[in-house]
């Protein structure tokens, strides 16, 4: 899918940076971000996609790099249960998905691209 810097993909860019900002820097999402590193140990950036809170856990889908989306399902209250994580390629994750949700993929894409070739 090819950007065009509309309103909608800019507002999209600024979620996407600063839920980066927050998995990298803000001790609340320790857990998540060593689940990542732990599961890709090469990993350069991440993006959140999607935070869905339930009752008792959150699952947060991440786009990991530019090639992986990372979903994982993670007790809020007991650090003792072990956390649901599954990996999907892109391309399998993008199955399917709305018109709104592929921009923001193409947004977190476009970021994750400018991070690896940035070092950051």
């Amino acid at each position: 899918m090819k950007l065009k810097g509309t309103m909608t993909e800019q507002a999209y860019r600024k979620t996407l940076i600063a839920s980066k900002v927050h998995l990298f820097n803000d001790i609340s999402m320790r857990r998540f971000l060593n689940i990542i590193k732990k599961t890709f140990p090469a990993m350069k950036t991440a993006h959140v996609l999607s935070w869905t809170p339930e009752q008792g856990e959150d699952i947060i889908s991440f786009l990991v790099d530019t090639q992986t989306v990372i979903k994982i399902e993670l007790d809020r209250y007991d650090d003792t249960i072990a956390p649901i994580v599954n990996v999907y390629p892109i391309e399998m994750w993008m199955k399917g998905l709305s018109k709104m949700y592929q921009i923001k993929i193409a947004v977190a894409l476009d970021l994750a691209k400018s991070d690896i070739s940035q070092g950051s």
